[in-house]
């Protein structure tokens, strides 16, 4: 199955495009502050900068994929 079929005709290739460009970089912002955290909280010494980090992490996707939804 090809990409315009998933993704409906009615949207152009550069449009499909830019979304999977801008979904690639959340995640990747993501999976950056993740690890990012974990190797402060090692160098920090307690768990709960990790855990914090983590959290701010989830809080922070759950926000933007919320906007981007009530944005449409």
């Amino acid at each position: 199955m090809r990409m315009e079929h998933a993704a409906g005709k009615d949207r152009p290739a550069l449009a499909q495009r830019a979304a999977n460009l801008r979904t690639a970089l959340i995640l990747l912002s993501i999976a950056v502050v993740l690890f990012g955290g974990i190797i402060v909280a090692q160098y920090a010494g307690g768990s709960t900068a990790g855990i914090g980090v983590v959290a701010l992490a989830i809080i922070g996707f759950l926000l933007v994929a919320t906007l981007r939804n009530v944005r449409k």
